[in-house]
């Protein structure tokens, strides 16, 4: 059979992409105009002059006209032994026109899904070594959120009729408490940017990392143009009339009991402390940062193919005990099924398991979808390779 990868433009490659299983957003047309730095080489995979998959390379150039090429996610198509072996036979013929020095691949080939609750049962193991037989090395599994260039592990949701029964306990409690407190949610887009870009930017600073700017999150909410952001609001002095106003209805409950209404006293009692210790916070806050309406949460979604993928979220951690990031990241699965689509990708996790990421994610159920991780392959003489692959590695760790 001959294969052939030839560069299509932007309306064969995107009609291509939808209709191949597992086309993801990082190997979508767009995302070469995301990837500033990199050069966006976007290519249809033939069999015998038919069309039967596609991948998007990005370019990196290096010192002495050499380049590194980088698919991520990629490349979409059927992962057969013969269809590997052609796929990398023109690999690297595009390859050597564009003097890479190596190709690193992360296929997205499932290693396994499962539950929190669950043990892993490891799967297709053929189609990585069809991948290793053609030629690649297989990088080292590691559980380390950051050890790859895209997390080897993330957390999945059904999103479809997705409703509040489906969180834990803990998630529940942590929406009812948001909503009761006063948390208000906007759906908008590009013309909130700049709020969105400003959680994130408390957000990092409370990690002590660096993340995107406002201009990265306005070119995705425009490039994508069915993106969606969600973000949480309060007005802290309207709050605080309201809970004035319900703790003096408490309180003329109470007034009005008879001597034996003692179970329901007490109801009323629970809340009156409920109620003053809320009125206390507000106060607090209050002093601090005033009375004004507050953006404390946010969430930004790129929807693509089956899946919605919630990129970014942030929050002001100064009112987490408002608990607005749960209802910010229900919300938005919510609206993902609302729209169609079938899976809301809540991101990468550490595959350990046990860091205060997965603590907040696994509140939504997941399916822990676990990737086969990265590859690479040799386009040049070991000597350049192994020293461009070294170079490579030190910076990742940096």
């Amino acid at each position: 059979m001959n294969y052939e990868l030839k560069h299509i433009s932007e309306e064969e490659f995107s009609l291509a992409h939808h209709r191949l299983e597992q086309a993801t957003i990082l190997q979508s047309y767009q995302w070469g105009e995301i990837k500033t730095g990199w050069q966006s080489l976007p290519f249809g995979f033939y069999a015998n002059q038919k069309l039967i998959g596609t991948v998007l390379i990005l370019k990196k150039q290096l010192p002495l006209r050499q380049s590194f090429f980088y698919i991520p996610k990629g490349p979409i198509m059927a992962y057969e032994k013969e269809t590997v072996t052609g796929f990398v036979k023109e690999l690297k013929r595009i390859a050597k026109e564009h003097h890479a020095v190596f190709v690193r691949l992360d296929p997205p080939i499932l290693r396994s899904a499962f539950k929190m609750d669950e043990k892993p049962v490891i799967s297709n193991q053929g189609k990585v070594q069809n991948l290793v037989d053609a030629g690649f090395e297989h990088e080292p599994l590691t559980l380390d959120l950051h050890a790859t260039i895209q997390p080897r592990f993330q957390a999945v949701v059904e999103c479809k009729e997705y409703q509040l029964q489906r969180l834990t306990k803990k998630g529940r409690q942590g929406v009812q408490t948001a909503k009761k407190r006063g948390v208000e949610l906007e759906m908008c887009g590009v013309e909130k940017v700049a709020i969105f870009a400003e959680l994130m930017k408390k957000t990092a600073e409370r990690k002590g990392i660096s993340l995107r700017n406002e201009a990265y999150f306005r070119k995705l909410l425009t490039v994508y143009p069915d993106s969606f952001l969600i973000v949480g609001k309060i007005n802290p002095g309207k709050r605080r009339q309201t809970v004035k106003r319900l703790l003096a209805e408490n309180q003329q409950a109470i007034a009005n009991l008879a001597e034996n209404q003692t179970k329901k006293k007490n109801k009323l009692v629970e809340t009156q402390h409920s109620l003053e210790k809320e009125l206390a916070q507000l106060e607090q806050d209050i002093t601090i940062h005033g009375e004004k309406e507050r953006y404390i949460s946010g969430t930004l979604t790129v929807p693509y193919g089956d899946t919605c993928e919630l990129l970014y979220a942030g929050m002001d951690e100064a009112f987490k005990h408002y608990m607005p990031a749960y209802y910010t990241w229900y919300e938005s699965i919510v609206q993902a099924g609302k729209r169609g689509y079938t899976y809301c990708n809540l991101g990468g996790i550490d595959g350990h398991l046990n860091d205060g990421l997965i603590q907040f994610k696994k509140n939504f159920q997941p399916l822990i979808c676990e990737y086969s991780g990265e590859f690479n392959l040799r386009t040049s003489n070991w000597l350049i390779y192994k020293a461009v692959k070294k170079a490579y590695q030190v910076k990742m760790r940096g």
